[in-house]
């Protein structure tokens, strides 16, 4: 009797420390991705003419989540996209429903033409960004038509089982002069990127980008090309333990389908 109660005791106090080690350890998990997470949106555009352009005028796609602000645009708003050359003139133009990238110039020179003239903006938010659903939550770059789910075509998708991929098309504006048929390709490209560090660095990400092209026959209003991925990278941490549902008050409201975890590393970051 004494050595069957020896036993049932010995295995209570293993299943206890076994419990108590699994809440430290969610709770240490938590409490570490909260302190390294970081998010970063990468905003940037490339410009290439093959020929001198003047009096240049273009209105591009800028990072936007329908009429809302954000601090992408509140960024560039106040003067922060770098890489701007003497004498340009960039600004946010725009109406409540939608915003562009207003740039002036008096000329754009290609140079050597063996490299765009890159414009850029890297800030930092608190996270998570919405990487996975970036299509309808997050910032996307401008009004969008004809979004269309497509193949993830030069991706691994077995890395990345979230992965996601659209084709869509979106505006913009060129006008300029130039000697003969100048030609002038855009690439306008926006990251979202969520980084953490629990047992090494890990991440996700979504990418946007848009692809458009003028001629000294083909300037004004023209329609680009784009590419949505969303997905990319790791979630498993984030869907687990992590990522409660918002109320809209903005407390955080645990799923009811997970167990006990986030509740405990709710109490143990407090």
């Amino acid at each position: 009797m004494d050595r069957t109660l020896s036993v049932v005791l010995g295995v209570l106090v293993v299943a206890a420390l076994v419990f108590a080690g699994a809440v430290a350890l969610s709770a240490y998990m938590g409490i570490r991705y909260r302190s390294t997470l970081s998010g970063t949106y990468e905003y940037q555009v490339e410009i290439t003419p093959d020929a001198l352009l003047g009096n240049v005028t273009l209105y591009l796609p800028v990072p936007t989540r329908g009429a809302e602000s954000s601090a992408v645009l509140e960024r560039i708003g106040s003067g922060d996209l770098g890489g701007v050359p003497a004498g340009w003139e960039v600004s946010l133009i725009g109406t409540e429903k939608f915003t562009m990238l207003e740039i002036t110039a008096r000329e754009i020179d290609p140079g050597c033409g063996c490299a765009p003239l890159i414009l850029s903006l890297d800030t930092k938010v608190r996270g998570p960004i919405r990487t996975r659903t970036a299509d309808s939550e997050d910032l996307v770059l401008g009004t969008v038509t004809r979004v269309i789910p497509a193949p993830c075509v030069g991706t691994d998708t077995g890395a990345s089982p979230e992965m996601r991929c659209w084709v869509y098309q979106g505006p913009a504006y060129a006008d300029y002069t130039s000697e003969g048929n100048g030609q002038l390709s855009i690439h306008v490209s926006l990251t979202g990127r969520n980084a953490w560090d629990v047992f090494g660095p890990s991440g996700n990400e979504y990418r946007d980008s848009l692809q458009f092209s003028f001629s000294g026959e083909r300037q004004g209003w023209r329609t680009g090309d784009g590419s949505l991925v969303t997905g990319i990278g790791d979630y498993w941490l984030e869907d687990y333990w992590l990522i409660p549902e918002r109320t809209s008050g903005g407390e955080p409201a645990w799923p009811r389908d997970l167990p006990w975890w986030p509740l405990a590393l709710r109490r143990a970051a407090a």
